[in-house]
């Protein structure tokens, strides 16, 4: 098999290969073997091959054709269809990216990969753990915006608070003392009552599940961490818990008393609010910085800040297009027009990722400008 199914965004990026790309989107239906899905790559396909051969050289059109026939061909690859995929190919290698999300059948053939698209369709995913936790037990869940699954934990870790406390369990016991009167009888009182000891243990025992998630899951892959529990549980658990990516929002029903479906649903509606909140806040954020001259809107201006490593968030109307070339060294634009020329806010994208930072693709009503780009500096 010559292509790749990758998953890291942006990581798996071919940023640094050589071109042309071709780069393809497009939604495909999540029934198995659907025929649409492979009738629809076909024709994305041949544009694509057509636009290699008009635009470059016929002669390599087959090294493309040869790696994408190979997709066709792959009915595991339709099996497992997800609600759209995402694929870069040159003459040499072929990535794929399956989208959780819905995204606009596209074809983009250029000297460099066109990532546009999936910005946006990645900054937009539902993806989070659902620690589902009871005052006894716990299940993690990892859910996306189309499906829901166990976590595979570690033998060595228990998940009952039988299994984690053991012979540690807080015991109450009876003492035995006097008023210390001479006629007095004895009195007995209790310490680590049953409530006393109910509490102690429950806290004990997410003290373990908190430190559990955070370790094995939240710092190997930072998303947020949806606490589904009663009500007094998520007092509990959220002020002992040391995890920075335990959401504020968290789901307050018992996890045993839904179904994992329905956990998955209550789990997207905490999520899509958040999100919206967080890109106003970016905006927001935007917006004063250009003010207190932190940011620009200038394309140039934004274009060497991206070289030098200079922007820490990258913000790009949804609608609007540039359409230009650019001499790296010398920093001269050259203004272009055609649907699929070159689009400086595309790679001015990819060199603002290339140096750790971040990119978002904004809905024009929300832009904090009017040029259609905004970097923030770092």
């Amino acid at each position: 098999m010559t292509y790749k199914i990758v998953k890291n965004f942006p990581q798996d990026l071919p940023l640094d290969k050589e071109g042309p790309f071709i780069s393809m989107y497009q939604t495909t239906q999540v029934h198995p073997l659907d025929k649409g899905n492979i009738i629809t790559f076909k024709n994305l396909m041949k544009e694509a091959l057509k636009l290699i051969e008009e635009r470059y050289d016929k002669r390599i059109v087959e090294k493309y054709a040869s790696q994408l026939q190979e997709i066709i061909s792959d009915l595991d690859f339709w099996l497992y269809a997800t609600q759209g995929i995402a694929v870069y190919v040159n003459q040499d290698e072929c990535v794929v990216f399956r989208l959780s999300q819905p995204v606009e059948n596209q074809v983009f053939v250029s000297d460099s990969i066109y990532i546009r698209p999936a910005i946006a369709t990645f900054q937009n995913q539902i993806n989070a753990y659902v620690l589902a936790l009871a005052k006894d037990h716990f299940n993690v869940y990892e859910c996306d915006a189309v499906s829901i699954k166990p976590v595979e934990l570690p033998d060595s870790i228990e998940t009952t608070l039988k299994e984690v406390l053991g012979d540690q369990k807080t015991d109450a016991f009876v003492g035995f003392g006097s008023t210390g009167t001479r006629n007095s009888t004895g009195l007995f009182y209790g310490q680590g009552g049953k409530k006393e000891e109910v509490d102690v243990d429950t806290e004990k025992f997410f003290r373990y599940v908190d430190k559990t998630v955070h370790e094995e899951l939240s710092k190997k892959k930072p998303i947020p961490v949806i606490l589904t529990s009663v009500s007094k549980n998520q007092t509990v658990f959220r002020k002992i818990s040391n995890n920075p990516f335990l959401s504020v929002e968290g789901i307050p029903i018992s996890p045993d008393s839904v179904s994992v479906e329905e956990l998955c649903e209550h789990t997207r509606a905490v999520l899509q609010p958040a999100k919206r909140k967080r890109l106003q806040t970016l905006v927001e954020r935007g917006a004063k910085a250009l003010a207190d001259e932190r940011a620009s809107d200038h394309v140039d201006e934004v274009a060497t800040a991206a070289v030098a490593g200079q922007i820490e968030s990258l913000l790009i109307d949804y609608e609007k297009r540039y359409l230009a070339s650019i001499d790296w060294q010398t920093m001269k634009i050259v203004k272009r027009s055609g649907e699929h020329d070159t689009d400086l806010f595309d790679e001015i994208a990819k060199v603002v990722l290339k140096n750790r930072g971040k990119v978002y693709i904004i809905d024009s009503a929300m832009m904090p400008t009017t040029t259609g780009i905004c970097a923030i500096y770092r």
